[in-house]
């Protein structure tokens, strides 16, 4: 397959992600773009390669993450239009207003205390909150371990 179609199936997990909430599978896509389940599934480990997708453990035709997406339930939902998304971590929350280009209300918890926390983002920004966001991974070391961090 010509680099692409890599380009081709991203967009596509992406706009699905966008339409449904939820993220495909290799099969959905292959018979979405009309091609067959192993060129989509090649181009899952590519994608993987490139850090551009996370591949579900033990099942690399489905989807754990495409950020700032998440293809499973999470603790860090992103509420959009009436429909609820996943995010990986919060950060990613943020990340998931910021690519559907729409306002979000963020329903999250403080990390220390446990107290309920509502992030919202308006006109494209976050609303002033007072809280912190805590990253306990360096960032320069994220994929040494992408699912816990």
């Amino acid at each position: 397959m010509p680099p692409d179609f890599d380009t081709l199936v991203k967009l596509h997990i992406y706009r699905t992600l966008a339409e449904t909430t939820k993220a495909p599978s290799a099969g959905e896509v292959a018979r979405d773009l009309g091609v067959g389940a192993p060129e989509v599934e090649a181009a899952f480990g590519r994608l993987y390669g490139r850090r551009l997708l996370v591949l579900e453990p033990g099942d690399p035709t489905r989807i754990r993450m495409a950020p700032p997406f998440s293809g499973i339930e999470t603790a860090f939902p992103v509420e959009v239009r009436g429909r609820r998304y996943y995010a990986n971590c919060v950060w990613d929350a943020l990340g998931v207003a910021a690519a559907l280009h729409e306002d979000a209300v963020i329903p999250a918890s403080d990390g220390f205390s446990g107290e309920p926390i509502t992030l919202e983002v308006r006109d494209g920004r976050p609303v002033p909150q007072e809280c912190v966001i805590h990253f306990a991974v360096p960032a320069a070391r994220w994929w040494h371990d992408i699912v816990y961090t």
